[in-house]
């Protein structure tokens, strides 16, 4: 897929999108979803030890594709849209523990502004990686490979969770300052191996580069966890090349 960065293009063309779930047999709770004109898009991993958090991720890309004006509001809607899904008096008694606790997911929005520059709103453990050529020039919100071993602040469905929205992250970047751009988003596990091999020959973007298809992602999931460089979880790539 080609971004082209005239000034007076709005939109992006839509990116490539790959996703291979932790174990073959188990639903993958990652999400991504793309706005029509190609504007917005947003990425998010649902924590597994978390109440149903696969449908949770769904429901924030969805809402953040539709509308990227990201607040409180927005989230309060997000929640009551999560909360129709479920009747808790009729869930059983250790359901309704779990689902008292909240579900949580990370958040990933990527807006294009317009003139090559895009917001890009970060919360959680999911990143974006910002390339010229096959070389990082940027990664939001983490830049080194040990911060994904830290506990993340996830976007919960528990109200009390989410103290920290006040701290909330976002980048700007402009993609025409790069001869040939690239923006990559990708979860966790992805992202660690990314930034872990920056400096690596081949390039790992280099390396994600040559993945043409879903059967070319899962060929490099499945042989990056057998040589124990890439963790098992469920492993989600939206790109957009030039």
């Amino acid at each position: 897929m080609i971004i082209d960065f005239d000034h007076d293009q709005r939109q992006f063309a839509r990116p490539r999108s790959f996703s291979v779930e932790k174990t073959d047999g188990y639903p993958n709770e990652d999400a991504t979803k793309v706005s029509r004109g190609g504007r917005v898009s947003a990425l998010s991993d649902g924590a597994s030890v978390s109440f149903d958090s696969g449908a949770w991720a769904k429901i924030l890309v969805r809402r953040y594709a539709r509308n990227p004006c990201f607040d409180r509001v927005w989230l309060s809607g997000a929640v009551t849209e999560f909360g129709k899904f479920y009747d808790r008096e009729n869930l059983p008694w250790m359901q309704q523990a779990s689902f008292d606790r909240g579900s949580f997911a990370s958040l990933l929005g990527v807006t294009y502004l317009g003139s090559g520059v895009v917001h890009v709103l970060a919360i959680g453990d999911s990143i974006a990686v910002l390339c010229d050529g096959d070389r990082i020039v940027g990664s939001f919100p983490y830049t080194s490979p040990a911060q994904f071993d830290q506990r993340p602040q996830l976007l919960s469905t528990n109200a009390a969770e989410n103290d920290f929205l006040d701290d909330i992250e976002f980048i700007r970047w402009n993609l025409g300052e790069c001869g040939r751009p690239a923006l990559l988003c990708m979860t966790d596990a992805l992202g660690q191996w990314v930034l872990a091999r920056r400096d690596e020959e081949p390039s790992p973007i280099a390396v994600l580069r040559r993945i043409k298809s879903l059967t070319g992602f899962k060929r490099f999931v499945a042989d990056e966890r057998k040589a124990g460089r890439l963790r098992r979880d469920d492993t989600t790539l939206l790109a957009y090349w030039r």
